[in-house]
């Protein structure tokens, strides 16, 4: 179970690196989509203005299997200065993982362990692609399709897809914040990520990155 919960942030990286195929939340009927560029370009424009990130999470995974899905919760850090991001769950184990520029690390009750490995160093990069969300980015590798507080994202190749697709919020009370991201896999299993307690380019604790 503990491996399966470390695993899961990841699952959403993994799919962007492989361009697989991502999903909307099934919370809510999902809108009309749109086309709609200048809606675009003032994504593009309001989250290019994120320097620093801090969130806490909760997740999700919904499993055919079970009747309840597994839950835990977390919290994350990003700076843009140096390429950082701190990933790390604190119920119901302590774990995650830390990026710091070039450097990737395995967190272990709080303990960094360097990871080895390119795909490893790739995953952790790719989490700042959706946690800034880069659209331009994404863009490469999905169809995106626009509607009133959001955005769903197709996969252009499903070649060895992880998911089916992926369906973002973005938070009422703050443009440059996600609040929901659902990914639907093949099969019907799913993972929903609800971000809560956001603040954007505010100071970040001075241990973040340690």
């Amino acid at each position: 179970m503990k491996k399966l919960l470390f695993a899961l942030p990841l699952l959403l990286c993994a799919a962007l690196w492989a361009q697989d195929t991502p999903v909307p939340d099934g919370t809510t009927q999902e809108p009309p989509a749109q086309t709609d560029d200048a809606y675009a370009q003032e994504i593009i424009s309001r989250f290019g203005a994120v320097e620093t990130l801090q969130s806490k999470f909760t997740q999700e995974k919904h499993l055919a299997m079970l009747t309840e899905p597994v839950e835990s919760k977390g919290a994350f850090a990003f700076s843009k200065k140096g390429a950082q991001l701190r990933w790390e769950y604190t119920e119901p184990f302590q774990n995650g993982f830390l990026m710091d520029g070039g450097k990737t690390y395995r967190l272990e009750k709080g303990v960094k362990k360097t990871v080895k490995g390119v795909m490893s160093r790739n995953t952790a990069a790719q989490m700042l692609v959706w946690l800034t969300f880069d659209l331009k980015t994404l863009s490469e590798t999905y169809d995106i399709s626009y509607f009133e507080g959001g955005v769903t994202l197709t996969p252009k190749n499903d070649k060895n897809r992880l998911l089916d697709k992926i369906t973002v919020w973005f938070a009422k009370d703050n443009p440059q914040a996600l609040s929901e991201i659902r990914m639907d896999e093949p099969g019907g299993d799913y993972t929903l990520l609800r971000f809560y307690d956001t603040h954007i380019n505010g100071p970040l604790p001075k241990d973040a990155f340690l």
